[in-house]
């Protein structure tokens, strides 16, 4: 009997994680323009190198771990940002966000010698958002707020 309510209250609790993680994909994801300003998703729209986590920051702050399928975003003041990706090389991105804008970054993943090889890219907002179905988002998203 105890293990029953046992095994029936795991169940209940891994739900109601899922469906948290379900709640914060879906508000992330369903970001409106913000007046002052800019949001950014980094997106891994593949499940190449599925196996390999790569970090990916902001300037010098984590954003986040990425895995296959996943994404992490940002919201930030206007100006200029450097988004880097690590992995058997570096892949930096420099870019200039405006506010009230989405902005999305493709991070492709390759075959490298030892390791999979990262590759970042701004894409426009019709793949950004094709890529936005294949991925749920991050678990390891530090969601932050970040300033210029």
């Amino acid at each position: 009997m105890k293990f029953a309510f046992i095994l029936m209250l795991s169940f209940v609790s891994l739900g109601t994680y899922s469906q948290t993680e379900k709640q914060k994909d879906s508000a992330a994801r369903n970001l409106a323009p913000i007046e002052n300003k800019a949001i950014v998703y980094i997106l891994r729209p593949t499940s190449f190198g599925s196996a390999i986590r790569m970090n990916v920051h902001c300037d010098s702050t984590l954003i986040g771990t990425t895995n296959a399928n996943s994404y992490l975003y940002l919201i930030v003041d206007p100006g200029n940002y450097l988004i880097r990706s690590k992995a058997e090389n570096k892949s930096e991105l420099p870019v200039t966000v405006e506010a009230g804008k989405i902005y999305y970054i493709e991070q492709s993943v390759k075959m490298g010698i030892v390791y999979a090889r990262a590759n970042l890219l701004l894409v426009d907002e019709e793949k950004g958002k094709k890529f936005m179905k294949k991925c749920k988002l991050a678990k390891s998203n530090e969601y932050m707020a970040m300033q210029n």
